[in-house]
């Protein structure tokens, strides 16, 4: 007589699933867990693996479930079971992605079982005649029940996130903060009307970094300077790490990123932020600005200086604010052109009729010889929308030199530049030494770090631990010398200030030969700031009436001729109505 065979035993694994990390911290994993193994002990299903972990069951795409999957299909046991609370810890979906969770389990000849019971192994209606199987003989007893419950845990999704969502929306609309905090922020609790709201505080570790960046920027400082003296402070992006949380009572880190130095366009995108100026634009506030509920870390003013019209914060006297792209004085500009163009250094001059920017082209005589020209309007609508102006190349180059040439800056002022620095200082001396003194801890940080690698590199074996340590000592080498520079170019002394001085003099006895020879469009831009109050244009340039800076006075050798205020000698014909 045959021995009747001993029956292999099916083991199970238990899914216990919170929506976010937040829920980590209660009892919930814990109490699915309880619910999980006393389902399998009443079944003799041994319990093969736990999965806790957060992730939510209104994606479709499921991470946690491929984990799930790839487990079973390695494990060499027999697992036959998978087991969850109940239908919502599985799936929030609908209805479509349960049966495609479903149907993935059962080709693998796993069954899934829900703690409450709703979800009933298929039967076949063919098993009282000898089992015969065939796809419509197969069904799930439970199927309504199971498509009920899916229905409902989907509409409870969708109430939980209508409640959550809505929530943020409205506190983002006036003004608080709901996710995690910008850099150089940190987020803080304030109770409103016995409600707690979250607010931004400036971070005492990083706020100083970015209020550096912006006031650097607003001074003119061109963006790689900005960034290796930042770098120099010490600055590193955010650490943010990577947890498991499956063991709620001892995560552990199993990644982490940032603690890099700063990049130029990096340092583009921070500066480009209203909320460093505590005005919100984002998707929840339609991309309009909502002034925030917390002083931002530096003014409008300084930003938009900062952002050069890149992005420029609009606040009218009643308050209310409009942010604008691109913008100028005078209305949203588009540069098609090239605007650093060489061959027309003056295109910072602005036209006298719509103090918009001239133009520079050249165009084709009858001649066939081409003639170089500054211009502007004739455009049928817009900022243009005004008769032609024409000025020779030549010509206007010759007016504006000879103009230049004709400035002579009142020797006295020197003596009150110099007074007015040395107080400048004094003021700012405590912060240029705790700059230097962050700098210094910086550089000796870099050096402990690299006598770690070195020694490091010393015990190493393999050629490939060797190179990348190498690789790095290298780059720690040259971050300390960059560093070491910048130290030395902020330890700002007296005998500075009186070089600086001496340079300025030179400066300001020969403004001609320095804006003729700038290198580009920027540096000429910057040094007719020092000179002028606002950009002229080429008519006051031609009168010699542009508001000049103190520093500087006319010549009594410049006159402006009657004749010059009506049109201009060798122009022909200079402006078309």
């Amino acid at each position: 007589m045959d021995m009747p065979q001993k029956k292999e035993i099916e083991y199970c694994v238990i899914d216990c699933r919170v929506s976010d990390p937040v829920q980590l911290v209660g009892e919930s994993l814990k109490d699915q867990e309880n619910i999980g193994r006393r389902f399998a002990e009443k079944n003799d299903w041994p319990v093969a693996h736990v999965f806790r972990k957060p992730h939510s069951a209104t994606t479709t795409i499921r991470d946690d479930i491929d984990e799930v999957i790839s487990l079973i299909k390695k494990d060499e046991r027999n697992i036959r079971h998978y087991v969850f609370k109940s239908i919502d810890r599985l799936n929030r979906a609908g209805y479509s992605k349960y049966e495609e969770l479903k149907d993935t389990f059962e080709k693998m000849g796993v069954q899934i079982w829900d703690t409450y019971g709703i979800i009933q192994p298929k039967r076949n209606t063919l098993d009282h005649i000898g089992g015969f199987k065939y796809k419509w003989s197969e069904y799930s007893p439970s199927q309504g029940a199971e498509m009920l419950a899916n229905l409902q845990s989907q509409q409870e999704g969708r109430d939980i996130l209508t409640r959550m969502i809505g929530a943020q929306i409205s506190l983002v609309q006036n003004g608080y903060k709901v996710r995690r905090a910008l850099d150089g922020y940190k987020n803080s609790s304030i109770l409103v009307e016995g409600k707690k709201k979250i607010i931004q505080v400036p971070d005492p570790e990083r706020a100083h970094y970015f209020i550096k960046m912006f006031q650097m920027r607003a001074e003119g400082l061109d963006d790689t300077s900005i960034v290796s003296h930042i770098n120099a402070l010490g600055y590193r992006t955010r650490v943010f790490h990577r947890w498991d949380r499956s063991d709620k009572e001892h995560p552990k880190i199993i990644g982490s990123m940032g603690a890099i130095p700063l990049t130029v366009k990096q340092l583009q995108r921070d500066i480009a932020k209203p909320e460093y100026a505590g005005i919100m634009v984002e998707k929840w506030t339609h991309y309009l600005p909502v002034r925030a509920q917390y002083e931002g870390l530096i003014s409008i003013d300084l930003f938009n200086k900062a952002n050069k019209g890149k992005v420029y914060i609009k606040e009218d006297a009643g308050g209310s604010l409009e942010v604008l792209y691109d913008h100028s004085p005078f209305g949203k500009v588009k540069q098609h052109r090239q605007k650093n163009n060489p061959e027309y250094p003056w295109k910072l001059l602005l036209c006298p009729h719509c103090k918009q920017p001239l133009l520079g082209s050249r165009s084709k005589g009858k001649s066939g010889e081409y003639y170089s020209a500054y211009h502007c309007g004739k455009a049928p609508k817009g900022k243009r929308a005004h008769g032609y102006l024409r000025v020779s190349k030549e010509e206007l180059e010759t007016v504006v030199k000879q103009y230049l040439e004709s400035l002579r800056f009142d020797s006295d002022f020197l003596k009150v530049l110099e007074v007015a620095l040395v107080k400048k200082y004094r003021e700012r001396e405590s912060e240029i030494v705790r700059e230097a003194g962050m700098i210094g801890r910086n550089v000796a940080e870099l050096k402990i770090e690299q006598a770690q690698k070195l020694n490091a590199f010393a015990t190493a074996t393999s050629d490939i631990v060797k190179n990348r340590l190498e690789e790095s000592i290298e780059t720690l080498e040259q971050q300390t010398q960059e560093t070491q520079a910048r130290r030395n170019e902020t330890e700002i002394t007296e005998r500075g200030i009186k070089a600086f001085i001496r340079y300025a003099k030179y400066v300001m006895e020969h403004p001609a030969e320095i804006l003729m020879n700038a290198s580009d469009f920027h540096t000429r831009r910057v040094i007719c700031g020092l000179i002028f109050e606002d950009v002229p244009d080429y008519f006051e340039i031609l009168n010699g009436t542009p508001k000049l800076r103190p520093l500087f006075k006319l010549s009594s050798e410049f006159v402006s001729h009657k004749n010059q205020l009506v049109t201009l000698r060798g122009v022909e014909p200079r402006f078309y109505p």
